[in-house]
């Protein structure tokens, strides 16, 4: 509407006013339809009410607390979030929420018309999983009552810790089994590996003196004297000579085998002397006569001279088994009672010249070994038995370990699984409850109906005042409405 230049603004302000006033009065009248779509709404709300039945919803926390671990644990999970993961898997696989919808029968309407997959989809879209950080998680289940959503939320953990009990306990025995696999076979490997060593050992027994401890038991059998070690026999057949005769009476009847063993046996016997002796004049360098250990050296000392006595005799006799009298054996040359302390150099003074004399002067007698071969052999030997030794060492901790978790009754003596809130009973329903519901339809039934009073004011076709004929014939006249009703 265009306002003419000399026209009162205030009289167009009450003039639309006034228009106003007469469309509201205009809704007035169409008040049955507001009143009947409130009605309508009214019965709506009371038919959901009665349809729909409440939900409540009750949850459970449960804390995984675990002890300390040591730098050596090799089971330790990486991190707090596998933790999260695997309980989530757990909880929500179609097999834990199958068994507890059987069990409380849940979605029996669901189960019947669509089938098993689709009730156990629609219970995980009511179960609910959170873990808001650290070791602790929350279950929780909304039902469609009290008791149900208490009793189903509470055997839902119960099945949560349960099979993550029975999954550890598995992971446990698997690894258990494994080990004792492992040490099996690390116990093979150390006896093929000490076997080897002991044969090196038995072959060449002065590198069974060394100062090591894998061959303490071969040095001190490798030392022992004439009680111990008994010179090969003597009394052979092809020795017995007729009465005052220098000649054998079968020449060269004796065997190969025997000279070589007699040989070897002198050539230890002197090895064994040799080192007896360094020892005794490296203690009595250090200590007094009286000290225990020069004592001990000393008797040692005595045990290696008397074996190779023996050996010397021996072998002598093997040489010339048609001798009537063995050959003479060179008296070893005695060590003073007390040696003389050493200087800083390490210098031992007479002990060292009465031990550089008594040293056998031959070994050719002995078969030619290359030195080097032999202490290749020596140290790769030793090192194999000492990495058996220590991977069965580790073998038999790591099944300590697997048979102490094993023997638990959780699966995992390191993790202790905690229910520190229970479920609950819940006591109102999970919103919106009865009264906002009932708020909800009111409010969108008052809405639809001001809506529905609205259009049909505007679609009306009725003349209620000048404003309404006036776009269409101009008026030549208009009767009050109070005039025309006391006319009447």
């Amino acid at each position: 509407m265009m306002i003419k230049p000399n026209a009162d603004p205030s009289d167009e302000t009450r003039e639309q006013l006034a228009g106003a006033a007469a469309f509201l009065r205009r809704t007035l009248r169409f008040w049955t339809t507001a009143v009947s779509v409130l009605v309508l709404g009214a019965a709506a709300s009371a038919v959901f009410l009665r349809v729909h039945n409440p939900a409540y919803r009750s949850e459970t926390v449960i804390l995984y607390s675990e002890s300390a671990w040591t730098d050596d644990d090799v089971d330790r999970p990486s991190t707090a979030r596998s933790l999260t993961v695997r309980l989530r898997e757990i909880l929500m696989s179609r097999a834990s929420l199958d068994a507890v919808m059987r069990e409380f029968d849940l979605y029996s309407d669901i189960r019947k018309a669509r089938g098993e997959i689709d009730a156990v989809e629609e219970l995980k879209r009511h179960v609910e999983f959170r873990a808001p950080g650290g070791d602790t998680v929350s279950v929780a289940f909304t039902g469609t009552s009290p008791s149900q959503a208490r009793d189903v939320t509470a055997r839902l953990a119960e099945v949560l810790i349960q099979q993550d009990s029975d999954l550890r306990m598995k992971q446990a025995i698997a690894i258990r089994d494994f080990l004792e696999t492992q040490r099996r076979e690390t116990e093979h490997d150390l006896r093929d590996a000490e076997t080897a060593l002991a044969s090196f050992m038995a072959a060449h027994p002065r590198f069974a003196l060394d100062a090591t401890p894998l061959a303490s038991g071969a040095a001190v059998r490798a030392t022992l004297g004439a009680d111990a070690v008994q010179a090969p026999a003597i009394s052979r057949p092809w020795r017995v000579t007729a009465p005052g005769s220098d000649s054998p009476p079968n020449s060269g009847a004796a065997p190969a085998a025997g000279v070589r063993e007699a040989a070897a046996e002198d050539a230890q016997a002197r090895a064994a002397l040799a080192v007896a002796r360094a020892n005794f004049a490296d203690l009595a360098a250090r200590f007094t006569a009286a000290h225990p250990d020069v004592r001990a050296a000393q008797a040692e000392v005595d045990r290696a001279t008397n074996r190779l006595a023996a050996a010397s005799a021996a072998f002598a006799l093997a040489e010339r088994p048609w001798s009537p009298t063995p050959a003479p054996v060179q008296p070893p040359v005695p060590l003073p009672a007390a040696a003389p302390k050493s200087d800083s150099h390490g210098a031992v003074g007479p002990v060292g010249t009465a031990i550089a004399s008594a040293s056998p002067p031959d070994v050719s007698r002995a078969p030619d070994r290359d030195v080097v071969a032999l202490e290749t052999e020596w140290v790769k030997l030793t090192r194999a038995t000492t990495e058996a030794r220590e991977h069965q060492d580790q073998v038999e901790a790591a099944l300590f370990k697997a048979k102490s978790v094993t023997n638990s009754k959780s699966g995992g003596h390191r993790v202790q699984v905690t229910m520190i809130d229970p479920a609950f009973l819940p006591h109102s329903a999970v919103p919106p409850g009865r009264a906002m519901i009932i708020a909800l339809f009111a409010a969108g039934s008052l809405f639809l109906a001001g809506l529905g009073a609205v259009l049909r004011a505007l679609l009306s076709d009725r003349v209620y005042a000048e404003r309404d004929i006036r776009p269409l014939v101009p008026v030549l006249v208009e009767i009050p409405r109070r005039a025309y009703a006391a006319r009447r």
